[in-house]
């Protein structure tokens, strides 16, 4: 929240106006909102608790919101300790990126990406469990449908038939067969794809006018799936409706590891005094 603290510091009133409308209207949505994205490895709790109290009082004194998804898409690796205290704020669910490669292993063979998390379970049983889901391909759009100003290596979805450059039918395709192999690794009918990356929507109007031919050509093209825009309170709304089972988790995910040599332990241990 400090990033857009420091935008919002800077607008209109008539644009702080409209940023409130489309709060309202849950047209804007913000998720986790400490302050920062805190670390879970290196951090005290007091800090942890902290952080996220100042990004929130933030929130409810402008937007009179609270958010109810914890987004933790970039610490290196992920603690018992967070995850009680996603839960005891009252959030529905948390959403991460980085898991260690063997661990990702087992839970896309055993479809287990999705699971509830217990970190307290022996003294605080349910009452501190948290839905949690870790996507497919890290945090960012599925490859080839990156669509920016920044040269991301994709070509924008083109509709028309008639042009030489149409590749919608292509694309629909991919997205399609893309989808399909998501659901070999996750539970319920409801699939979450992230669309975005580091520094993307820099212009905004190239990714959502290809997205929106996108979705037009897959949706008159394919009648067992259905593409369409979300938030991550719709999604988790809506597998709530579904009443799937989900697997259950009790400890850390740490250490985490990239691949069996690539391990980031050593981030949280050398050079001690510059961390402190």
């Amino acid at each position: 929240m400090k990033f857009f603290s420091m935008w919002w510091d800077r607008q209109t009133e008539d644009k702080k106006a409209d940023v409130r409308m489309l709060v309202a209207e849950h047209r804007l949505e913000f998720m986790n909102a400490g302050w920062s994205m805190h670390d879970e490895a290196c951090t005290h709790v007091d800090d942890m608790i902290n952080n996220m109290q100042i990004g929130h009082e933030f929130l409810k004194r402008e937007f009179d919101y609270v958010p109810r998804i914890g987004w933790s898409i970039d610490p290196f690796g992920h603690s018992n300790t967070n995850a009680r205290i996603l839960a005891e704020m009252g959030f529905d669910a948390w959403f991460y990126a980085r898991m260690d490669w063997s661990e990702r292993e087992k839970r896309l063979n055993t479809r287990e990406m999705q699971w509830v998390w217990r970190p307290s379970w022996d003294s605080l049983g349910s009452s501190a469990e948290i839905w949690t889901g870790v996507f497919l391909d890290m945090y960012w759009w599925p490859w080839g449908f990156s669509y920016d100003e920044r040269d991301y290596g994709a070509d924008p979805v083109i509709s028309d038939p008639t042009l030489e450059t149409f590749n919608a039918e292509q694309k629909a395709r991919d997205m399609y067969y893309y989808a399909k192999d998501m659901s070999t690794h996750y539970k319920g009918n409801h699939m979450f794809i992230p669309y975005g990356t580091d520094f993307a929507f820099a212009n905004a109007h190239l990714t959502f006018s290809s997205s929106d031919a996108l979705i037009e050509y897959f949706n008159e093209n394919y009648d067992d799936m259905t593409l369409m825009y979300s938030t991550p309170y719709q999604f988790i709304d809506a597998i709530k409706e579904e009443g799937t089972k989900w697997p259950t988790k009790y400890t850390d995910s740490f250490p985490y590891a990239d691949d069996p040599e690539d391990f980031w332990t050593g981030f949280f241990s050398s050079r001690a005094d510059s961390k402190s």
